[in-house]
């Protein structure tokens, strides 16, 4: 208990020192400041002291000298919630931009690529993805864009030839110490068997934060898709609202956790293709869940199960006088071997079987998938 107050006493020690030291480099507003250093070296428990002192620093545009402030008030009231919103708000200010990408790239074996109730054939498609997250101060704010690119190739099947590319970029706007808002604008386009699928426009705004060893982000988005003049499907309006949780170190150090609910209603009059799970054009309402269980073996190995499970109530008449309703159910497993090859990139096989079950027989469908990929980040 001696030493644990021992570094305590040393840790303050060196936060005060560090902030006089700043204040002397910084020399802005230094003799209103002076007096309250003073005072925290006489008293630097005190946390009504120190936020004065943050308070001031910060209102003189001393950013860093507020900051040193706010983690000496944390160090001794951790609950401290004017300090642990500050702290937060200052740290994120001066956080450097940054830009990431990620990108898969692979090969897949499906059972059922058209997803047919009578499957009499199977194929391979080649697939590549890829996804850019920019973040960077624009205009006072910190300003947040995405860029999402797919494509994927089918040689014996034409008609499941596909490519998309989507964008949304906005601000973020922090609303508690650890949630932020980012509304943003997005459009996308679309193209399958080598024609112009959709195009669209959309807006939202999502949350997202972190609580008590756990991360969670939520989503509410509407949007209006132009189907090309090649497809059944016409124009119109979609909504969601989806949702995550992950959860680091759920029964070992080891394990994550990743849970993803979602709604979605889709009020675009035409054919409901199949092909695709996540969107579909049809006047329908769903609802589904994704749950993945990841354990690491190894510096270099993790293994994952996990499922989809998907339940879309169509508005139109298909079956005498019901209406269509189709529940998806899709468990799946992989193995990821991480750092193992001379490029730096991950190898992922994955497995995964499918199962479409509804009132109406010609949508009812069963297949089996195998993908093995490639994946790298930049």
């Amino acid at each position: 208990m001696a030493k644990q107050r021992n570094r305590g006493r040393l840790a303050r020690a060196l936060l005060v020192a560090a902030s006089l030291t700043a204040l002397a480099a910084g020399g802005v507003r230094a003799d209103e400041l002076s007096d309250l250093n003073a005072q925290i070296l006489e008293q630097p428990q005190d946390v009504s002291l120190n936020l004065s002192y943050a308070r001031a620093a910060e209102a003189a545009g001393q950013t860093r000298l507020a900051l040193v402030a706010y983690e000496r008030i944390l160090i001794n009231d951790p609950s401290n919630a004017e300090a642990r919103r500050g702290y937060e708000r200052i740290r994120r200010a001066i956080e450097p931009g940054y830009t990431v990408m990620r990108v898969e790239a692979g090969a897949r074996w499906d059972s059922n690529p058209r997803n047919l109730d009578a499957a009499e054939e199977e194929a391979v498609t080649g697939f590549a993805r890829a996804t850019l997250v920019d973040e960077r101060r624009l205009g006072g704010a910190r300003w947040r864009s995405v860029v999402d690119a797919e494509l994927e190739q089918t040689p014996d099947i034409d008609e499941l030839n596909y490519a998309y590319l989507g964008a949304q970029t906005g601000p973020m706007h922090y609303i508690g110490p650890h949630t932020a808002a980012l509304p943003a604008i997005g459009g996308a386009v679309a193209s399958l068997d080598d024609e112009l699928y959709f195009t669209e426009v959309n807006l939202g705004v999502s949350f997202e934060g972190r609580g008590d060893g756990f991360s969670y982000w939520w989503r509410v988005r509407g949007g209006w898709r132009d189907f090309g003049e090649d497809f059944t499907a016409d124009e119109g309006p979609y909504a969601e609202l989806i949702g995550g949780v992950t959860a680091p170190q759920l029964l070992t150090d080891r394990d994550t956790l990743v849970v993803v609910p979602w709604v979605r209603w889709s009020d675009v009059e035409g054919s409901a293709f199949d092909f695709f799970d996540e969107y579909a054009p049809g006047q329908y309402v769903e609802y589904g869940l994704d749950a993945e269980y990841k354990f690491r073996l190894s510096d270099h190995v993790t293994i994952a199960a996990g499922a989809r499970a998907r339940q879309r109530e169509f508005d139109q008449t298909s079956v005498g006088s019901d209406t269509r309703s189709d529940t998806y159910v899709a468990p799946n497993a992989s193995v990821t071997l991480q750092n193992m090859l001379p490029c730096a990139c991950d190898v992922r096989a994955r497995y995964q079987h499918r199962i479409n079950d509804s009132n109406d027989s010609a949508a009812e469908y069963e297949a089996d998938q195998v993908s093995l990929s490639l994946i790298s980040r930049f």
